[in-house]
């Protein structure tokens, strides 16, 4: 009979690290997958529009010719888009957890001719924006960190 406690408590022990373990490996994926989706995005429009963002209203063109798959956040959120002016268009995501928008905040999103910045907002509320002309991107850890926690975030990323 101890011995049959012995191995339920094993079992048990061993079942919690499983899932503990799936589920980081499981966050770490989406993130993967979010980030990969942004720099497919960004690349397809401005190949596609070749740095005349004048037509582009939505993502929706570049969906329906297949140059991108969906605008599906792998976090339950969205990814969509639109030109600030004929110059700059940005991609918004919401939805993304403290995790993945440490993450995001730590990518090399191009170079400092086509990326602008990244702005973070926590509802509308925006809670700071990084970009190379302040010198405040890429963001350190630490910064990273302090901004993304709490609940989901919805991120801004800019380009020319």
């Amino acid at each position: 009979m101890i011995e049959m406690l012995g191995v339920l408590a094993i079992v048990g022990v061993l079942s919690a690290g499983g899932i503990a373990g799936y589920s980081m490996a499981m966050q770490n994926y989406k993130t993967t997958q979010l980030i990969d989706k942004m720099q497919l995005i960004a690349t397809q429009v401005r190949a596609v529009y070749k740095g005349n963002y004048s037509d582009l209203s939505s993502f929706d063109n570049l969906i329906s010719i297949g140059k991108i798959p969906d605008r599906n956040n792998p976090f339950g959120g969205y990814l969509g888009g639109k030109k600030l002016n004929d110059n700059v268009f940005f991609i918004v995501g919401s939805s993304i957890p403290p995790e993945a928008c440490v993450d995001v905040l730590q990518t090399d999103w191009g170079d400092r001719g086509m990326f602008e910045g990244i702005a973070v907002y926590e509802g509308d509320t925006r809670l700071q924006y990084f970009n190379y002309t302040q010198n405040t991107y890429p963001v350190d850890m630490t910064t990273s960190i302090s901004i993304c926690k709490g609940s989901d975030k919805k991120l801004h990323l800019d380009f020319k």
